[in-house]
């Protein structure tokens, strides 16, 4: 039987983005990349599904900081982005590009950011 894990399960996130630091500030998500299915339907019936690669992504509300220009990540590709999660779980998006708009909050002092990539892989505690 299973023990039930009683430490941190969620809360706290660090993300690096080619090495420097940034702090987040409320909300990060991320999807790994994988095959995605589609149900194929016919007028008389459901008849299989396709699959498609799909990308993953990383996205995080990100603190403004004094000595790094957030607007110099728009458009960025080549990115690896690393994010470790309070519950030890490590997500990791390698070649990644940035995608939408960066925009900056200066009242909250926190900026959108979002990447993509064909490799967003989930490591999980053992």
């Amino acid at each position: 039987m299973a023990t039930v894990y009683r430490g941190p399960l969620s809360g706290q996130a660090t993300l690096t983005i080619n090495g420097e630091v940034f702090n987040i500030v409320g909300e990060a998500q991320h999807q790994a990349s994988g095959p995605v299915n589609e149900t194929l339907k016919g007028q008389s019936a459901v008849e299989g599904f396709s699959t498609m690669p799909g990308e993953g992504f990383i996205q995080a509300t990100l603190r403004d900081r004094p000595d790094f220009d957030a607007t110099s990540l728009q458009g960025a590709s080549s990115l690896t982005v690393v994010m470790v999660k309070v519950n030890g779980q490590i997500v990791t998006a390698v070649n990644a590009w940035q995608t939408e708009r960066i925009n900056v909050n200066t009242q909250e002092g926190t900026f959108e950011f979002h990447c993509e990539s064909d490799t967003v892989t989930v490591d999980v505690v053992a």
